[in-house]
């Protein structure tokens, strides 16, 4: 492994997130130059009831049940690290896998693309952060599949606050 790990988090890229407000999304991510990272995990959310009842009991959420929702959208030849989660953030092991990828390395920047800014990527970046981490989010390839979405504008101040001024990528 070379001294400047990159490792790339793709959230929740899957057939059951993609609507019109996040279709710009994926058409971005199909130009993203893949081969410039070493790993690539690409999350695939699972609403299991067994797992995570909130989702169920609180949110009254039934969807991402379904094979044909839970799908992860990306190219066909690419290889990546599948991490299937019940929950808005990386399951422990996955975590501290991508830790473990940045102990001996210079770089502590982690690069995140995907669905959605204001929960699952917001919760990931959190947890990147706590663990002593760079999250960088390419600002043109992260959004929001829900109707009632706060603008990525107005949250860009929010991860500002939290990640600092150049969080962004692009």
């Amino acid at each position: 492994m070379s001294n400047r790990a990159k490792v790339l988090i793709v959230v929740d890229m899957q057939a059951g997130f993609m609507t019109e407000s996040n279709q710009h999304i994926y058409n971005a991510i199909n130009r993203l130059d893949f081969h410039a990272y070493e790993y690539i995990f690409a999350t695939k959310f699972q609403n299991i009831k067994s797992k995570n009842a909130n989702y169920f009991d609180i949110l009254h959420y039934n969807f991402m049940t379904q094979d044909s929702e839970t799908q992860i959208l990306l190219p066909e030849d690419l290889k990546y690290i599948e991490v299937k989660k019940s929950s808005y953030g990386l399951p422990k092991a996955s975590l501290s896998k991508i830790i473990s990828i940045y102990k001996a390395s210079s770089s502590k920047e982690v690069h995140i693309i995907g669905t959605d800014y204001d929960s699952c990527v917001l919760a990931i970046g959190f947890q990147l952060f706590d663990a002593g981490l760079q999250p960088k989010f390419y600002r043109n390839m992260i959004g929001s599949h829900s109707v009632d979405k706060i603008e990525l504008d107005e949250f860009e101040k929010i991860y500002k606050k939290n990640f600092g001024n150049d969080c962004f990528i692009q």
